[in-house]
């Protein structure tokens, strides 16, 4: 584990004669601004949270009497086309710094999931957000976690405790992708510098 739409091509009218003199500017891609972020923790059905360790994202027993780590949860306003009912999201931690991204590596080559460093989305484009959202689709009483930058590919925990968090294809066999949210009601000001 360490752990955007393409935009159609915009193709220019001509300029007419009196638009000659002006400079000739390209439009940039357009970005999606994250709504602000909902706080939770998240748990499987093994009864495993989400904390960090050492820089990576693993799921420990829930009962350790650890409190699991604070996702910073944001909506983004697109939907995906797939399915009405999945909702595009990114997942943050470390006060909202530290961003899941699915990227694909060429070797192996499928995606990992890693944290990244940042200080906010709201900058990058659809194209460069696409490995930080996540469609968040309710399974039941939880929720999978697919990445949109790599359909098929679910964030997953391993039944066995302590190890990171990842990405599968291979549902319903040896990795877990379901997730319970369960709300973070803390003060902001507890966690802040």
């Amino acid at each position: 584990m360490a752990s955007s739409p393409s935009c159609s091509d915009v193709k220019m009218s001509p300029k007419c004669h009196r638009d000659q003199d002006e400079p000739h500017t390209e439009p940039k891609a357009p970005s999606i601004k994250p709504s602000s972020p909902y706080k939770h923790f998240i748990r499987d059905p093994n009864h495993q949270i989400l904390v960090l360790e050492g820089g990576t994202l693993v799921a420990v027993p829930d009962k350790c009497g650890r409190r699991g780590e604070i996702f910073y949860v944001s909506a983004l306003p697109i939907r995906t086309l797939r399915s009405a009912k999945a909702n595009r999201i990114t997942l943050a931690v470390c006060k909202g710094k530290r961003f899941l991204c699915c990227k694909r590596v060429k070797k192996p080559k499928r995606p990992s999931l890693e944290l990244k460093k940042m200080k906010d989305l709201s900058s990058l484009s659809s194209k460069k957000l696409l490995p930080f959202t996540f469609l968040k689709e309710k399974a039941g009483s939880y929720f999978t976690l697919e990445s949109a930058a790599n359909r098929g590919y679910f964030i997953c925990t391993c039944s066995t405790p302590r190890q990171p968090v990842g990405v599968t294809k291979e549902l319903g066999k040896q990795k877990n992708t379901h997730f319970e949210f369960v709300s973070a009601n803390v003060d902001v000001s507890e966690f802040e510098d």
